[in-house]
């Protein structure tokens, strides 16, 4: 992986865009990012893992939030480009946290989501692959399999980091490479483990515990003493005696049960006989009782027949009454129909009445036409009035539209003093100025909160200072506590040489620490900076006084704008009223020309419809005749036509109510005859309601029923050759009642014994399956705890070491074989590096302790001897073994750009040329190295170098010198 660029805009420190080109120093391979402490260079690196990660590790415990850079504007934004190569292909992303504007509506504030963009550089121009924020990282991590941890640790080196994992214990060393490796599934494996050994103890404890208690239940069920060894002998012993038992009363029942059948077979036959005897007593008494009843029912029976045949004739009796009823309606309206038409005749009717109808008819369609006529003359009179009204009113109008022609033309004619356009740019100057008038008395109280903001940040800056300078003095002071802290017995003193240090100075317990001294600026370079804004900001708002200079009061400015928009009012209602007379003056043209076409379009029809009259008239007088109108003629000549139809009617009528009359009375004696009736009397005298009839009816059929059931059961075959003794029912149910008792006993007493067996059976089961799933828990437990043990570190373990630690010891193992290739190197192949899993033996179970093997004297001895140049050789040679390691581990990806983080301070000249000539190493295959330090003699080294550099404001700007 090569970075090739990075642009940062309102992150950290750096306020306006910053780019470093890392492209810049491919030909160099090294360079030196130099700048004072807190200009930001580290905030470089934080800007790629950001851009990468989306989480900056320096930022976490705010929540990210300090991401965006204090120095921004409300609108300016927060973004960082990142451009990148890896496995040959070219990206870039982009991203921006979120943050809080200025609402563009309203007043307030607006939150910014986070957004973030992914690019691939394809044929020439970048092409999206990704626009989401969860995307974009998902598809990151594809592109570079690194977690952030790892990113961190194997580009950028930071000597004392590594320093400190030189040094590590065993278990510090473990957290470490536990974050890079990921081995926290072994740990919770291992965890898992026990957890799972300790569940099968306790799963073997209860099922121990739960046969102890079946078999204490089993032993009292039975009534015998629980043996100190439960066998399975013991259990078959309990159960073949409880099946003994069971046995015997088993055949005790089924003897009770065939006893009990045979008298159940005994009872059933008595008590059927009895029933048989029974249904013939009955028999014989039911058709006595019949017998009695026969007279009576026999004259139930003539007259039951006597009716059913009048019901048969009732149909055609009551046809015969409705015929003689239909005739003399008939007759009746034939009569009526006759008087009025000799009424309306005179007596003078003809006697062909179908053709006096006709001649009716056709007189009555052209009394209609006539009488249409008559209606259309009345309209025509109507319309000639109307339009003679119309074209009076049209001719006065006409005047009065003439007359206001005139006075709309010379309403054009008056002139405008002031147009609308030229009173609205008056009104625009007189508002603007007035919005510059409040703007003035807002920046004059701005300002004098700003003068004051100035001084204030003035004074903290001042003090931010002199504690700097106090801090300063008092670590001249304690500069002999110091050196005297730094002495080793057995080495040089840097002052005076000897090895002999008799009285060693010592710090004061409140010495000052380069961490104090490093807070001290931080906030000197916060108070400057805020007093240099707060400066910047007070001659900015005296400026735009300045600008705006004198003007007019509020009140000058109102008034003149009230007088400005009295005066556009003036000359809109002006230019309105010009252009109204305009529109009305074209209507009344308009109107003109439109009445003078509709009262030449009057005088026509007014004539037309003249003419029409005089038509009309003549042939109206002609259809009256003698009537007052031609209505009268109309209505006499239409009831005479109805009343001849009426006669038609009524003629065909009463033939045809003579002709169905005549039928009905044949069909009436027709049917007397064939129901045996002798006249019209006897069938009324046979007649009886439904009810009665219905009544009789089911009284005759309930007899004939009863004697046919009677007669039928008499004869069964059940009911003959019976004896005549009666059967003995109570005798045969008192054997049986006896039999039942002996059977429930012996029943309930078999039920006992059996429920007794049967829960001797189950408890002997339970101990059964526990005996089983206690022998099956104990296997997998055994299984699963050899397993617990080994990877727990214990027995059978003989190395000792937990999972985790020899997994992770294995890695080490590679990292330090890597690491040795340069320290042979850079300590002249005195010093090598061992990973040594002798710890895990003492108990502590990592079993990840470094040696370090001196050649000079074949002996091993810890890092912590080591000088303090040896330190860094040795840490700088392990930080570059990590790093290929972890690459190797994450696809093998290859790492063409480095970072290295200060700790060069503490080299001597020789020192030093060996680091840096392995860092010169580094370059091979085009790889860049970034050395991250403010040691001026690196800076006398490194040609190629990125400055990180605070501006007067405060905010860090980045420039490339090559």
């Amino acid at each position: 992986m090569r970075i090739h660029q990075v642009t940062m805009t309102g992150f950290g420190p750096f306020r306006d865009a910053q780019t470093v080109d890392l492209d810049a120093f491919a030909d160099h391979g090294t360079f030196l990012i130099a700048g004072r402490t807190g200009a930001g260079k580290s905030s470089i690196l934080d800007a790629i893992v950001y851009a990468l990660y989306d989480s900056a590790p320096r930022y976490e415990r705010s929540g990210g939030k300090q991401l965006r850079s204090d120095y921004c504007g409300p609108e300016e934004v927060t973004r960082v480009e990142l451009i990148f190569t890896t496995v040959g292909h070219r990206y870039r992303v982009t991203r921006s946290p979120e943050f809080t504007r200025p609402k563009t509506r309203g007043e307030g504030l607006t939150t910014e989501k986070a957004t973030a963009q992914l690019d691939e550089w394809i044929d020439g121009q970048w092409v999206g692959l990704e626009s989401q924020l969860r995307t974009v990282g998902q598809r990151l991590t594809e592109i570079l399999p690194l977690t952030s941890d790892q990113f961190l640790q194997v580009v950028l080196l930071a000597q004392g980091q590594f320093q400190k994992f030189l040094v590590a214990s065993s278990e510090d060393r473990q957290g470490l490479l536990r974050t890079l490796f990921g081995s926290d599934r072994f740990r919770d494996f291992d965890t898992a483990l026990q957890r799972q050994a300790a569940d099968l103890r306790r799963e073997i404890e209860l099922a121990d515990a739960a046969i102890a208690s079946t078999a204490a239940a089993l032993g009292e069920h039975v009534g015998q003493e629980v043996p100190d060894l439960v066998s399975a002998e013991w259990l078959l012993q309990i159960l073949d005696e409880c099946q003994s038992a069971l046995d015997v009363v088993e055949i005790e029942r089924d003897a009770a049960g065939v006893e009990l059948e045979t008298h159940q077979t005994a009872f059933d036959a008595a008590r059927k006989l009895a029933e048989r005897q029974q249904r013939l007593a009955d028999a014989a008494r039911k058709l006595a009782e019949l017998d009695e009843a026969a007279e009576s029912v026999g004259r139930d029976r003539a007259r039951r027949d006597a009716a059913a045949a009048a019901r048969s004739v009732e149909p055609a009796f009551k046809a015969q009454q409705k015929s003689a009823l239909d005739l003399d309606a008939a007759e009746s309206a034939l009569e009526s129909a006759t008087l009025c038409v000799d009424e309306a005749t005179g007596g003078e009717g003809s006697d062909d009445l179908e053709s006096a109808r006709d001649a009716l008819a056709a007189q009555v369609a052209e009394l209609k036409v006539a009488l249409d006529a008559e209606r259309k003359l009345k309209s025509m009179r109507a319309q000639v009035v109307a339009a003679t009204t119309g074209l009076d009113a049209g001719a006065k109008r006409v005047g009065e539209l003439e007359v206001t022609e005139c006075l709309l033309i010379e309403a054009q004619k008056i002139e405008i003093a002031l147009s609308s356009e030229m009173a609205e740019s008056a009104l625009a100057a007189v508002r603007a100025e007035r919005e510059r008038v409040v703007r003035l008395y807002r920046l004059t109280a701005e300002l004098a909160e700003a003068r004051e903001a100035e001084l204030d940040r003035g004074r903290a800056r001042t003090a931010a200072s002199a504690r700097l300078d106090a801090l300063r003095q008092r670590q001249l002071d304690e500069y002999a506590g110091s050196l005297g802290a730094r002495l080793v017995d057995g080495e040089a003193c840097a002052v005076c040489g000897s090895v002999d240090h008799p009285a060693p100075a010592a710090l004061t317990a409140e010495a000052v620490t380069e961490d104090m001294l490093a807070v001290a600026e931080l906030e000197l370079a916060a108070a400057d900076s805020s007093a240099q804004r707060a400066t910047l900001r007070a001659a900015e708002l005296r400026g735009t006084v300045a600008e705006l200079g004198e003007m007019r009061s509020v009140e000058q400015v109102d008034l003149a704008l009230t007088e400005a928009t009295a005066g556009l009012a003036t000359a809109v209602a002006a230019e309105k009223a010009r252009d109204d007379a305009a529109a009305s003056l074209a209507k009344v043209r308009a109107e003109f020309q439109a009445l003078t076409l509709e009262q030449a379009k009057l005088q026509q029809e007014r004539d037309h419809a003249e003419e029409q009259i005089v038509e009309l008239e003549v042939a109206v007088a002609a259809a009256r005749g003698d009537a007052v109108s031609i209505a009268e003629r109309l209505s006499w000549v239409s009831a005479l036509l109805d009343a001849t139809r009426s006669l038609i009617q009524a003629t065909a009528a009463h033939a045809s109510a003579v002709a169905a009359a005549s039928t009905s009375a044949d069909l009436l004696a027709e049917q007397l005859e064939l129901n045996k009736l002798d006249d019209v009397e006897a069938f009324l005298a046979a007649r009886l309601p439904g009810a009665e009839l219905q009544s009789l009816d089911q009284r005759v059929r309930r007899f004939d029923d009863a004697v046919a059931a009677a007669t039928a059961a008499m004869a069964s075959d059940e009911l003959q050759d019976l004896p005549i003794d009666p059967a003995d029912v109570v005798g045969a149910e008192a054997l049986l009642v006896d039999a039942k008792a002996r059977h429930s006993e012996t029943v309930s007493h078999a039920a006992t014994v059996e429920a007794h067996a049967g829960t001797a059976r189950s408890l002997a089961s339970q101990v059964d399956s526990g005996w089983q799933k206690s022998e099956a828990a104990r296997k997998e437990f055994e299984v699963v705890r050899r397993l617990a043990s080994s990877v727990h570190g214990d027995s059978p373990n003989t190395k000792r070491m937990r999972l985790e630690s020899y997994v992770l010891g294995a890695e080490l193992h590679h990292i330090v074989e890597a690491a040795n290739v340069r320290l042979r190197v850079m300590s002249a192949n005195r010093y090598e590096l061992q990973h040594s899993d002798a710890a895990a033996t003492r108990g502590n179970n990592a079993g990840l302790e470094v040696r370090v093997l001196d050649q000079h004297t074949g002996e091993t001895r810890a890092p912590e001897s080591l000088s303090g140049g040896e330190k860094f050789l040795a840490s700088l040679a392990l930080a570059l073994g990590l790093a290929e390691v972890v690459t190797n581990r994450a696809g093998g990806i290859t790492l063409d750009t480095l970072f290295i983080d200060e700790g060069f301070g503490s080299l001597d000249p020789e020192t030093l040329d060996i680091a840096m000539h392995t860092l010169d190493a580094l370059r091979e295959n085009g790889r860049t190295v970034g050395l991250i330090s403010h040691v001026e003699t690196m800076k006398e080294r490194i040609p190629a170098q990125l400055a990180v550099e605070q501006t007067s404001g405060g905010w860090s700007e980045v420039a490339v010198r090559v």
